[in-house]
């Protein structure tokens, strides 16, 4: 028996373009699950455990490493698509180095002669074929290629001074408010903006230091003249928690603990 469908496209019955399928996107099911079980509200990580359960996270190390925007363009149909891959890719890879290292290593900053160096710098990992190191996807690849600074709170890089991890993928279907979500909670928790009104000053995430650039750029770029990264802070503030104008920034200790979960 001949299938049907070949008939009515013979007969002119059925346009050619029904019988299309589209291509499929990079899943990140597995990295979802991983997520699910081993993270908690608080974005703290059961490093134990996931060693003992490791096999989605491995799977989804395997396909980011063998597939990525630059291997497969049809697979990120779109620039969110390419930018919800490289911040979950960056993630779970840092949860990859984490195992690598053993899960009770007090931080991944240690080791080196520069803080950070040994995991950031000289752990190599492997995305879509092309080897590479955390600090160049993230400098190289995420910052400079796709200039949102909102990233800077969807990164993490398993310490207690990152932004908290949330227990869900970033998906390219929900990507923007994921990201503004994202940007919104970081400013809120006093861990990263305090204002201390006698002295009119905001303590601020050490983040917006280093990366004090992206903030800045994306300010000028709006339109502000002479923008500072207290003007970023504020888009994603409430109208009754805006920092005043004013105040100067000062740059808090980051805390490069691990952000494991207590036993």
């Amino acid at each position: 028996m001949q299938p049907i469908g070949p008939i009515l496209l013979l007969l002119g019955l059925v346009p050619s373009v029904a019988l299309a399928v589209e291509p499929a996107t990079f899943s990140h099911e597995d990295w979802g699950r991983v997520l699910a079980r081993f993270v908690d509200d608080r974005g703290l990580v059961d490093y134990r455990g996931l060693a003992a359960a490791r096999e989605p996270l491995d799977r989804y190390v395997a396909a980011v490493e063998r597939t990525s925007p630059e291997t497969d363009e049809a697979a990120f149909p779109s620039r969110d698509h390419e930018l919800a891959y490289y911040i979950n890719a960056y993630n779970a890879l840092v949860f990859h180095g984490v195992l690598s290292r053993g899960p009770e290593k007090d931080s991944v900053w240690t080791g080196g002669l520069i803080d950070g160096q040994a995991f950031f710098v000289s752990m190599n990992v492997t995305v879509g074929g092309d080897e590479t190191n955390l600090r160049r996807l993230e400098n190289k690849v995420i910052r400079e290629r796709y200039a949102d600074p909102r990233i800077h709170a969807a990164l993490n890089c398993a310490s207690l001074g990152c932004p908290r991890l949330p227990r869900e993928v970033f998906a390219a279907q929900t990507l923007d408010a994921q990201l503004d979500a994202a940007m919104k909670d970081f400013v809120a928790d006093p861990r990263n903006v305090r204002a201390i009104d006698s002295e009119r000053v905001v303590e601020l995430s050490k983040i917006f230091d280093w990366f004090g650039s992206d903030f800045v750029d994306y300010e000028t770029a709006r339109g502000n003249a002479s923008p500072d990264v207290i003007d970023y802070v504020n888009r994603y503030r409430g109208a009754d928690a805006r920092i005043p104008d004013g105040y100067t920034a000062r740059f808090l200790p980051y805390d490069k603990r691990i952000n494991k979960q207590p036993r």
